[in-house]
């Protein structure tokens, strides 16, 4: 035995088949600060930064979204597969212990098989025992598998966080535009109410010999323009509450109701730089870089199959052959039986089957790399785009308070004066055109304001720690 495991020992040494001059991973993994992102030190968004809009109907809704979502389950779906393959993975470091019971009726030939008594007669063979299997993980073979199934958990769990990032962000940019399509829808119906006003005035001075019959059409013709416009914001109302009850996985009437009451935030305060520690951390960008981590690791387990593989399977048990078998035999010393077999197996000639799964491999962990490049600057744009909308919409609020504020006064100014008999209804009419526009101009720069409030909470990794994981590179689950 022992000449034997020398004898293993060299031609292992020697055996092995050659790489060559198979090139390195081409590709470099950037950071943050490659692309622009800075250390700030800037605070984490909370994981319920939807809490801050203090609105109970909106939490409620997140809350049974993230509870029965098919894409947060399907993602979870996900994470279960990917954790079965890292358990068989990790169940190949240990051995395979089988048990074995074997019954053979066969005749024996008088010229092969055996001798006297049983050449030429029909004969049994039993067997009991107990079988084990075990392959040597000299090259790391074995464990570099355990860490790319492990890898490929991880990023799977990453993914479902950034699944329920994505599905709060999207709720809530939703709910949002329902507060703002109820809000438009009021502001409608208070047109209607002035545009109803402004047409007893018109019809008091058409009495009263002012104005003729155009004027009172034309007057008369915004009230159904105006239902109009509340019949169509009906509509969007409801599609987008089915929308919300889609997202939520809820029932389409699930919302008929529901009517948003969220409390003004006290303002987004924006960081001075793009901060590369949140941007590092955002779930999107943690996944790819577990993926690089994974492709890394299918690196070495191409390598180790140019390396001889090493099994060694044992047996122990109780045989018996005979034409007839009691049960005291089995208890015969003359029925152990036991073998070992150490058992080498060469990569020799495969026509560069190895070599080329060895490229595949280097290729793969290119495109792992590249992709966490593209995934990390699309991030880092992804939150620099939201700082530059969120500095800019501040005057954009400003200014539209001072337009609102001008609309308003020239309206009461053309009001007061038609009725005086100071100016024509055109006047009147295009004053309050412009007043109902900017104030449907306000409502659209507030929702906007929470939309990009509730995106740059998402572009900051929407409160993702990935100290909370339960899954690192450390070859084993922690």
């Amino acid at each position: 035995m022992k000449y034997l495991w020398n004898l293993m020992l060299a031609v292992t040494l020697s055996g092995c088949a050659s790489m060559g001059d198979i090139e390195d991973p081409q590709s470099a993994l950037n950071t943050p600060k490659s692309f622009g992102a800075v250390d700030t030190g800037w605070h984490r968004p909370s994981p319920h930064w939807w809490e801050r809009y203090h609105d109970a109907g909106l939490n409620a809704l997140i809350d049974q979204a993230l509870a029965q979502s098919p894409d947060i389950r399907l993602a979870q779906i996900r994470v279960s597969q990917a954790a079965a393959v890292a358990d068989q993975a990790g169940a190949e470091h240990g051995p395979n212990v089988d048990g074995n019971a074997r019954a053979t009726r066969k005749r024996y030939a008088e010229q092969y098989d055996v001798g006297a008594p049983l050449a030429g007669h029909y004969g049994s063979t039993y067997v009991l025992g107990v079988e084990a299997r075990y392959t040597f993980d000299f090259w790391g073979r074995q464990r570099a598998a355990l860490k790319v199934a492990l890898g490929e958990t991880a990023a799977r769990q990453a993914e479902v966080q950034d699944a329920k990032i994505l599905l709060t962000s999207q709720i809530a940019e939703s709910w949002f535009e329902l507060s703002r399509l109820l809000e438009v829808k009021k502001l409608a119906e208070n047109a209607l109410e002035l545009r109803t006003q402004t047409l007893r005035i018109v019809e008091s001075r058409v009495k009263a010999g002012l104005d003729t019959e155009v004027e009172r059409w034309q007057a008369e013709g915004d009230l159904p323009a105006t239902e109009r416009d509340i019949a169509e914001l009906d509509e969007q109302i409801g599609l987008q509450r089915n929308t919300l009850a889609a997202l939520a996985g809820l029932p389409m009437n699930a919302l008929a109701d529901a009517v948003p009451d969220l409390e003004p935030t006290q303002g987004t305060f924006l960081p001075p730089f793009i901060p590369a520690e949140l941007i590092g951390q955002r779930a999107d960008v943690v996944a790819a870089r577990w993926r690089v981590e994974a492709a890394t690791q299918g690196i070495e387990i191409a390598k180790a199959d140019f390396y001889p593989n090493i099994n060694l399977h044992a047996f122990a048990g109780l045989a018996r052959q005979d034409l007839s078998v009691g049960l005291s035999d089995w208890l015969d010393a003359g029925s152990r039986t036991y073998s070992i077999e150490p058992a080498i197996s060469l990569p020799i000639f495969d026509a560069g089957r190895l070599r080329a799964h060895l490229k595949e491999r280097v290729s793969d962990l290119d495109v792992a790399v590249e992709t966490y490049n593209h995934v990390l600057l699309t991030a880092v744009r992804d939150a620099a785009n939201q700082m530059v909308s969120l500095g800019a919409l501040e005057p954009q609020l400003q200014a539209q308070e001072r337009v609102l504020t001008t609309r308003r006064t020239a309206f009461d100014l053309a009001k007061r004066q038609y009725a005086s008999g100071l100016t024509n209804y055109l006047t009147v009419l295009n004053a309050q055109n412009a007043l109902l526009q900017a104030r449907k101009q306000q409502a659209d720069i507030r929702s906007r304001a929470l939309v990009l409030d509730a995106e740059l909470n998402r572009a900051l990794g929407g409160g993702f720690d990935t100290s909370n994981s339960t899954m690192h590179f450390t070859g084993k689950s922690s």
